[in-house]
């Protein structure tokens, strides 16, 4: 076990008490981990996995980077598996099935997914990184053979993610073992202290800029044919972070948080939000219930004009995120209707743990006040 693991299992309290009874191995980021999924599956080239249709990209990518076959199966606009659709879509190569969490919110048929794969002997790979402290007891991820999580979507870390393993019959001696080139590290930083101030996507742009001398990319076309926006060149696997493990400048400050008071905070934003909503037709709260299990990551809203309002946003000093904008160029996007509509209508609200009730008040006026403009 490498040091950084030591680290974090002996820290008191902290992230480490999330993951008390399980087989945990901390890498670099939640990509990393995804990457070391496939070989502790051992799942070879030209191996099928069924993912989710509604997705980042960056999460898919290293199962293309392994080699693997994609298929993506369709989610509706409540961010829910078609599980009749993912049956009929099994096939002799077939290995396994990728389910995301989205925003906190856990998925409703976790268990009947479990069923479905174990009667057609598949792996289910269980993607927990926008869900990190939901659950009956959080980290919720037990249901997968394998579960996969982030830390910095919700604590202000460099990066950090984490690979659950919840299978007896895989092997528990894993570690990782790369390293960080230097160059990468200060880039991870960089983009991290943006990320943090201006958002997302909007630090995403300027670094683009920066790369290209003041030039914006061009959106590029996808490979299925059909003239889709590229994700950011960064959300791509770096086969340079292959296998490496967890930043120290992730793992101390992990110690120290306090995931009750988090879960309690943004709870209570969210409940602002819900409020602040309820009169804004234009905006509508993609769930608008939150269960008692739910941290929620954002406010994810359903809006038109999408893009611009999240433009006008940042303009006005907030962090709202076009979520998910921008297609994963290795993937085949036909069929994906529902899926896609949800990469260009969902707007995420901040909410972060310190963020104060007149804070998340500002911003839902700022956003009423964009669409009445409209």
């Amino acid at each position: 076990m490498r040091f950084r693991d030591l680290f974090i299992r002996d820290a008191a309290g902290g992230i480490s008490s999330l993951f008390p009874k399980h087989n945990t191995y901390f890498s670099f980021n939640t990509r990393v981990a995804i990457r070391k999924a496939c070989d502790v599956l051992n799942l070879i080239p030209g191996d099928e996995v069924l993912a989710p249709a509604y997705n980042c990209g960056s999460e898919i990518d290293p199962l293309h980077h392994a080699g693997l076959t994609i298929r993506l199966y369709p989610v509706d606009r409540h961010t829910h598996p078609d599980l009749d659709e993912i049956e009929r879509m099994i096939g002799p190569r077939t290995r396994a099935v990728y389910l995301t969490h989205y925003f906190g919110f856990l998925q409703p048929e976790v268990t009947a997914l479990r069923a479905l794969c174990d009667s057609h002997g598949l792996w289910l790979i269980e993607d927990c990184a926008l869900s990190l402290l939901s659950g009956a007891q959080p980290a919720e991820g037990y249901t997968g053979d394998i579960a996969v999580f982030c830390f910095y979507k919700f604590f202000p870390t460099l990066a950090g993610g984490a690979l659950v393993l919840n299978n007896d019959r895989l092997a528990a001696d894993i570690s990782f073992e790369g390293s960080v080139p230097m160059h990468q590290m200060v880039k991870h930083l960089v983009r991290t202290g943006l990320s943090m101030t201006l958002g997302a996507e909007r630090s995403a742009a300027i670094l683009q800029m920066l790369r290209r001398g003041g030039k914006q990319d061009t959106p590029s076309i996808s490979t299925a044919g059909s003239e889709l926006p590229d994700m950011p060149p960064h959300y791509y696997f770096d086969s340079h972070l292959r296998d490496a493990p967890i930043s120290l400048f992730a793992a101390r400050p992990l110690q120290s948080f306090n995931s009750k008071q988090t879960i309690s905070a943004r709870r209570r934003n969210y409940r602002i939000y819900l409020e602040a909503l309820s009169d804004m037709p234009k905006a509508t709260p993609l769930f608008p219930e939150l269960p008692e299990s739910v941290c929620p990551l954002s406010m994810p809203v359903l809006t038109n004009n999408r893009d611009a309002l999240a433009a006008a946003l940042v303009a006005r000093g907030i962090p709202a995120t076009p979520w998910w904008a921008g297609y994963n160029q290795h993937l085949d996007w036909t069929a994906c209707e529902d899926a896609c509509y949800l990469k260009d209508h969902v707007l995420a609200l901040p909410l972060d743990q310190y963020l104060e009730p007149v804070t998340i008040k500002h911003i839902a006026q700022e956003l009423h006040m964009l669409l009445r403009a409209e």
